[in-house]
């Protein structure tokens, strides 16, 4: 998926534009009903009769299952027509809505989800090969930001889902994207064009294997840890397990003539750089959407309609900011955007780590609102970042890959931060669900602290490599 190619006087067609806005929409449906969901955990502990260690597989095997079929997508979009995969991504969207809306039991819930996992994870990966492939590199920035724009409107899902939750019930969270479903289809089947030939690539089986290993394995491992604390022996061993499929997909990679993903990708070390600062950005976004409406209802005993509102005013900031971040990288490179944000959301987290103990509605609202402006200076500059890295015949790798990992790190943003909420009511020792509860989210927020800082050192390193290669030239 060529970035580069020549277009002439860099005009983006109109069939391009609304291919862009039909894919983005499909992709922002099936994000935004996971990210309401969040805020109906409190309900559906109830209404079932689960726990939230079981509750949490709504977004987290969601997450899952979208990342695992992102790893398809460098394939799929080599072999199948780009109408094929929106189609059967389409179907398999509204299958899953059926069985949510119809659910009588949690499991039907739960594959319901799953179902519409797989269609996400169908539809993400084509909206941003699109842009890839077929916006100039002149534009690239400001398009890669359009499509993050689309896809991250679905931050305003805990408001939608505490709105709705509170005045019309749960199910009533999957009808009201129906016809906007329906639209979003019928743009992207009418003007999703092939401009790219068709090719008959070999689809590497066992390296899906050792990657559904490493993905199923790490996430099993972590509710196990939900389950039974940091110290159990079965934690251990899925985690090693998990490694051990990831050892033998990178062994099996480097000696199959067509891998899943090229794993050449990871030798260009700015791309590395990017690749796992983007990574954490996402884990750390989940992680925060999952946690903060959570703990409105279950420590300050607001409802779902509060719980969901208090991340309005820093979603709403996040699809002013994000478009912004794309103009500033296109113009002034992508240091400063990305260093500024990653700035923004590490004060952010020290703020609710700080304030914990007198976090209240407003409070939560503006300590989140600082973190989704730095994330919308952060996101989508980084995967862009990145990809600039990759020469052009790897750009489809480099595509399936950052977006298989924005799925799979936010699966386990939200199973790190149930874990820790699950062990300090393990480890409550006499003390109240809520006192227990909220000292879970007390380590929550210090563990996004360190993840932050993380990514912020990841990214200076990154920027001194930049500067050192463009002294060198």
């Amino acid at each position: 998926m060529q970035t580069d190619q020549f277009i002439p006087n860099n005009k983006v067609s109109k069939k391009t534009i609304l291919a862009i806005i039909g894919t983005g929409v499909m992709s922002f449906c099936g994000i935004l009903l996971e990210t309401a969901m969040n805020v109906t955990f409190p309900t559906l502990m109830h209404v079932f009769g689960v726990s939230i260690s079981a509750v949490q597989w709504i977004t987290s095997g969601y997450l899952l299952v979208a990342s695992l079929v992102m790893t398809l997508s460098s394939y799929m979009h080599k072999r199948f027509k780009l109408k094929q995969i929106f189609a059967w991504a389409v179907i398999l969207f509204f299958i899953g809505l059926f069985l949510c809306v119809s659910a009588t039991n949690f499991p039907v819930l739960l594959i319901g989800r799953l179902i519409s996992g797989v269609a996400t994870g169908m539809t993400t990966p084509l909206l941003f090969g699109i842009i890839n492939h077929d916006i100039p590199l002149q534009k690239l920035g400001r398009y890669m930001a359009i499509g993050a724009i689309i896809v991250s409107m679905a931050s305003v899902g805990p408001t939608y889902g505490g709105i709705i939750l509170y005045s019309l019930g749960w199910r009533a969270i999957f009808w009201i994207v129906l016809p906007i479903a329906l639209i979003a289809s019928v743009l992207g089947l009418l003007n999703i064009e092939q401009t790219r030939p068709v090719e008959k690539p070999r689809l590497d089986l066992m390296g899906f294997v050792w990657l559904a290993g490493v993905f199923i394995l790490i996430s099993l491992a972590f509710n196990e840890a939900a389950v039974h604390g940091w110290g159990s022996l079965n934690f251990w061993i899925l985690l090693l397990l998990g490694l051990v499929a990831g050892g033998l997909y990178v062994w099996h990679a480097r000696h199959f003539a067509f891998p899943l993903i090229n794993i050449t990708i990871f030798k260009y070390h700015r791309f590395v750089l990017s690749f796992v600062a983007y990574a954490l950005c996402q884990l750390i976004n989940i992680g925060m959407s999952f946690l903060l409406p959570n703990y409105g209802q279950l420590v300050l005993g607001v409802n779902s309609l509060l719980a969901g509102l208090l991340l309005l005013p820093g979603s709403l900031l996040r699809l002013f900011l994000m478009p912004f971040g794309g103009v500033v990288l296109d113009k002034r490179g992508a240091a400063l955007p990305i260093i500024t944000g990653i700035s923004a959301t590490l004060i952010s987290g020290i703020l609710f780590f700080s304030f914990q103990s007198i976090l209240s509605i407003p409070l939560m609202t503006i300590f989140y609102a600082l973190f989704s402006g730095g994330f919308s200076l952060t996101f989508s500059n980084l995967l862009t970042d990145g990809m600039k890295q990759l020469p052009g015949k790897l750009k489809g790798d480099g595509n399936a890959a950052f977006n298989a990992i924005q799925q799979y790190s936010g699966s386990i943003g939200a199973s790190l931060m149930a874990a820790f909420i699950s062990i300090s009511e393990i480890n409550a020792h006499g003390l109240s669900t809520v006192s227990a509860t909220a000292r879970g989210s007390q380590n929550d927020f210090l563990v996004l602290i360190g993840l932050e800082l993380v990514m912020l050192v990841l990214q200076i390193v990154n920027f001194r490599k930049a500067r050192k290669q463009i002294g060198a030239n």
